[in-house]
């Protein structure tokens, strides 16, 4: 079975294989830029996109945050569910510093977690 990051580079030229993914993804835990303050509160880092609009940057590998931004960044690791419901409204964006790279827009993430909100339960 590929991992999630193989499957998502599949995704590219086997469009049918998008919603196997989207749902080992919302079952997978991913890498966020941020930090957990004292409160447990979450804070994302946000980065600007090409288009000027804020987003939360999220990676599928750990490795790809040590090797593109560095070995010292803060980071967590939520599982990918939890991130589409706590960020709701706000643009995310996977591997953002990769060549493959999939803007999640507030209404597809609403979308998103609305087709698979049984699955939840």
């Amino acid at each position: 079975m590929p991992n999630l990051q193989q499957l998502f580079t599949q995704t590219q030229e086997n469009y049918e294989l998008i919603p196997e993914f989207i749902d080992q993804l919302l079952a997978s835990d991913i890498y966020c830029l941020g930090i957990q303050d004292s409160d447990n509160k979450l804070q994302f880092r946000v980065l600007e996109t090409p288009e000027g609009d804020q987003a939360i940057p999220f990676f599928l590998e750990l490795e790809m945050i040590q090797q593109d931004i560095g070995t010292d960044v803060e980071y967590l690791v939520l599982n990918a569910r939890k991130l589409f419901e706590i960020t709701k409204g706000a643009t995310l964006v996977l591997n953002p510093t990769s060549n493959l790279v999939k803007e999640f827009q507030p209404e597809e993430i609403t979308q998103i977690l609305e087709i698979h909100k049984n699955e939840a339960e």
